[in-house]
């Protein structure tokens, strides 16, 4: 049979406990950093957890500053592709600056919900997309439906690009 002892002095006993709570905020801090958590921290925006209903994402949306209609236009399952050709890669980066990965969600089966945005300055046919996997948003954008029209990631409306 094997005994170990250790004597624990005052000392030491207090360097433990300041290690652990150092790591213990290391790790709050690292959680913070995410994109998710981080696009919502701070700018009181809603969460993007816990989407479940249609209030839930109207809840979202509005707490980016856009009013839309009540019910989504469009509301279907698409597929997040497994490999990105050129197009979906530039996609991604929109996504990218709004702290949202689609990679992490290839070959995923994702649902679209399309609004259409009442509250645009200066310009009249606008959509906003949600991508939604697992009660998460997962991504977005908003769009002109014009010729000529605009697409940038889902930012608040007072953020600088809503009136390009």
């Amino acid at each position: 049979m094997l005994i170990l002892t250790a004597k624990l002095n005052k000392k030491r006993l207090l360097a433990l406990v300041i290690l652990a709570a150092v790591a213990l905020a290391a790790l709050i801090l690292s959680l913070s950093d995410r994109p998710e958590a981080s696009a919502a921290l701070g700018s009181g925006q809603a969460s993007a957890k816990g989407i479940k209903t249609n209030e839930d994402r109207l809840a979202y949306v509005q707490s980016l500053g856009y009013a839309v209609e009540e019910q989504p236009s469009r509301s279907q399952e698409v597929m997040i592709p497994s490999e990105f050709d050129q197009v979906y890669q530039e996609y991604n980066g929109l996504q990218k600056e709004c702290g949202f990965d689609l990679e992490k969600y290839r070959g995923k089966q994702v649902m679209l919900y399309t609004y259409t945005v009442q509250n645009y300055p200066d310009e009249p046919e606008v959509m906003l997309d949600l991508l939604v996997y697992r009660n998460r948003v997962i991504g977005g954008a908003v769009y002109s439906a014009a010729l000529d029209g605009f697409m940038h990631g889902l930012e608040p409306i007072s953020g600088g690009n809503a009136a390009e």
